[in-house]
């Protein structure tokens, strides 16, 4: 299966149905008043966690996700029937970002909306349009038989970008050809590719152990090289994988002449990637230790002194020498980092809402001629749908009073008699 980390994607919840405009005709009552019902609400669209997902492969074949519309309010009072929700599952460790358009600032790189971290969380990403009510609802003291019903508003679009952040416990870091798909394999009993070339590993793969009842997680990333951070070899694309990781192993070849300089090779790539390690766990293997002789063990121990106050364990992962040491050591690790390790309490049915529709702005497209543009005014505009009658255009003009149109205008420079656009209609300003 092909490994995507990072995919974009639009998003449309489902617009609400209209209101009905209907009255009541029977023959014992021919005066039985308005009768239409409400349109029914769109449905909404959330991403929700799945655990046995581990990329967005399954995104590949589809990129545009549309939930049901809501429909429309019929006459007797019946209600339309809201359209259903849309759930998108998504792999633990996927961050939402809103696509880049001409409304962002230049100086804003990226806008993150959230993340999944945990199995069946519920994120709310697009809300639903409100169905519109129908005219047995807009009834009142002054009016008893209204002739007009509202539109239902139009649930919300968005382009998103998803970057998928592998949640791993230990991340293993290597330059190429260094052991680590051999371990990999040592460890887990898999039969991923290994060669005695570079690069065989062109993706991150994932390995499960288990231990009584604890668990832990390998990520093997490929290889980075001297560079890596200039997009040398396959660059640093997949190191935003470790962020999460608590614990950072270091696998080295300790057949080379200087083991050492590897090391110092990856810590100054992490550098540069600036990629926060400061605070994570650190383990360092001297792997091939069986092409080792006397001498070269010797030379090994001189070094760990000079590297300073690290986790060092020699194995050989091809004739899995030390193994079992190895993956007590990194149980233990786990458990010291999990108590030194506040964890963040979420429920894992959290519903979270950034789709507020309240802005709007006063746009000056020529002298004494203006727009009123927006989301709070879009979702007027359709709710006062064909506002031709004096009726419904009092209707809008009083629900735009409530929204300080007045201090806006003001402050944009607009005059008394100046026009106003609003969707297809023009008005003529007058402050009060």
């Amino acid at each position: 299966m092909k490994f995507i980390d990072e995919i974009t994607l639009t998003v449309k919840a489902g617009d609400g149905g209209n209101g009905c405009v209907s009255f009541r005709h029977e023959k014992r009552n021919p005066r039985g008043g308005p009768d239409g019902g409400n349109g029914g609400n769109g449905g909404n669209i959330y991403f929700q966690g799945d655990e046995q997902l581990n990329s967005f492969f399954s995104f590949s074949g589809k990129k545009h996700w549309t939930a049901e519309n809501g429909q429309n309010g019929q006459s007797s009072l019946k209600i339309g029937k809201s359209g259903q929700d849309l759930y998108i599952k998504v792999p633990l460790g996927t961050i939402i970002k809103k696509e880049k358009d001409d409304t962002i600032p230049e100086q804003i790189q990226e806008i993150i909306l959230g993340e999944i971290t945990l199995s069946q969380q519920v994120f709310l990403i697009a809300k639903g349009g409100k169905g519109g009510l129908g005219n047995n609802a807009l009834t009142s003291s002054v009016n008893r038989a209204p002739r007009y019903a509202q539109k239902g508003t139009v649930g919300k679009y968005l382009k998103l970008n998803l970057e998928l952040r592998i949640l791993a416990d230990i991340g293993l870091l290597g330059l190429p050809s260094a052991g680590k798909t051999t371990l990999i394999n040592a460890l887990g009993g898999t039969c991923l590719k290994v060669g005695v070339y570079p690069f065989t590993t062109l993706q991150p793969q994932l390995v499960v152990l288990k231990k009584n009842e604890q668990k832990l997680t390998i990520a093997d990333l490929p290889g980075i090289i001297e560079g890596a951070a200039q997009n040398k070899g396959l660059g640093l694309r997949f190191l935003r994988h470790i962020s999460r990781c608590p614990i950072l192993v270091y696998v080295l070849d300790a057949s080379q002449v200087s083991p050492e300089n590897d090391f110092y090779v990856l810590q100054k790539e992490l550098e540069q990637s600036k990629i926060n390690v400061q605070e994570k766990q650190k383990i360092i293997i001297w792997n091939k230790i069986d092409l080792l002789n006397f001498q070269q063990q010797k030379n090994l121990q001189k070094v760990e002194k000079k590297l300073g106050e690290y986790i060092f364990i020699n194995l050989s992962a091809l004739q899995k020498i030390n193994l079992e040491e190895l993956v007590d050591k990194m149980f233990a690790v786990l458990a010291e980092a999990k108590n030194n390790f506040i964890e963040q309490k979420l429920p894992l049915h959290q519903v979270y809402d950034f789709t507020s529709d309240v802005n709007y702005e006063v746009i000056a497209l020529k002298t004494n001629y203006w727009k009123l543009a927006g989301s709070a005014i879009e979702n007027l505009y359709q709710k006062h749908y064909r506002v031709n009658d004096k009726e419904k255009v009092n209707k809008l003009l009083k629900d735009l009073r409530l929204l300080s149109l007045e201090e806006k205008f003001r402050l944009a420079g607009v005059k008394n008699n100046d026009t106003v656009v609003i969707g297809k209609e023009e008005f003529f300003w007058h402050y009060d």
